[in-house]
C-alpha cells in the first residue's frame, strides 16, 4: 500500500542530515576545517553546496510536519541557489584543472566526474521540478540529487580514516555504496508494491558514471577539451 500524507518519506530529513555530516566529516581537513584559509571561489562553492544540503534536510522535514506554505517558498529559493551550485561547480573543475597538485590523467577524470556529477544534479533537480504536483516523483527526484555530490565526500572521508589505502579503492567503494543504495530504495519501492523511474534512472547513471570514470582519464579528445576548458 502506498504512503499517504506526511507519513510518505518521513524519515527522509534524517537521512539527509546523515549525508550531511558525512559531506562535513569528508570535507573537514580540506575545508571545514580550515575556512580561513580558504578563497572566496572555493567559499562560494562550500556555501551554495551546503546550502543544498540543508535545503534536502529542511524540506521533507516542513512536509511532515505539513508546513506546505513553507515547505513551497523554500522549494522557490531553490532557482536561484542550483544557478549558483552549477556555477561554482564549474568553477571549481577549473581551478582543479590549472592546480599542480593534480596530475594530468587524474585532473582528467576528475574533472569527467565532475562534469558528470555536474550534468546528473540538473537533470534530477529539473525532473523534480516537472514533477512537482506529484509527490511520489518530486520526492525521489530530489533525493537523486545527493547521489552524485556524495561521492566527493565519501571518496576523502574513506582516505582520511584509512578505510581505503588509495585514492583509486577510495573512489570505487563511494560508487559501489551509492550503488548499493538506489538498490535498497528500489527494493523498498517495490515492497510498496510499485518501482518508479527516478530510482532506476539514478541506478543507471551512477554505474554509467562509475564505468566511464576509470577510463576517461585516457580519451585523447578529453584530455583536450579539458585543456581547452582549464585555458579559459
Amino acid at each position: 500500500m502506498e504512503a499517504k500524507g506526511t507519513e510518505f518519506y518521513s524519515r527522509a530529513y534524517l537521512y539527509f542530515l546523515l549525508a550531511f555530516l558525512v559531506t562535513i566529516a569528508g570535507f573537514f581537513p580540506s575545508y571545514f576545517g580550515r575556512l580561513g584559509d580558504t578563497g572566496a571561489a572555493h567559499h562560494f562553492h562550500g556555501i551554495t553546496a551546503t546550502l543544498w544540503m540543508v535545503l534536502l534536510v529542511i524540506q521533507p522535514l516542513l512536509y511532515k510536519l505539513n508546513l506546505m506554505k513553507w515547505h513551497r517558498r523554500i522549494g522557490r529559493s531553490s532557482l536561484i541557489l542550483v544557478p549558483m551550485i552549477v556555477i561554482g561547480g564549474l568553477i571549481m573543475v577549473h581551478y582543479m584543472l590549472n592546480d599542480p597538485r593534480y596530475p594530468g590523467i587524474l585532473a582528467y577524470q576528475l574533472g569527467f566526474i565532475d562534469f558528470f556529477v555536474i550534468g546528473q544534479f540538473l537533470l534530477f533537480y529539473i525532473l523534480a521540478l516537472k514533477n512537482v504536483r506529484n509527490v511520489q516523483y518530486h520526492a525521489r527526484y530530489m533525493a537523486c540529487t545527493i547521489f552524485g555530490p556524495i561521492i566527493p565526500a565519501t571518496t576523502r572521508l574513506w582516505l582520511h580514516t584509512g578505510i581505503a589505502g588509495t585514492f583509486s579503492m577510495s573512489l570505487h567503494i563511494s560508487y559501489f555504496l551509492i550503488e548499493a543504495i538506489i538498490v535498497l530504495l528500489l527494493v523498498d519501492d517495490y515492497r510498496k508494491g510499485k518501482i518508479r523511474l527516478p530510482y532506476i534512472l539514478a541506478l543507471a547513471l551512477t554505474v554509467l558514471q562509475h564505468v566511464m570514470m576509470i577510463y576517461a582519464g585516457n580519451w585523447a579528445w578529453w584530455q583536450w577539451l579539458m585543456g581547452l576548458y582549464g585555458t579559459l
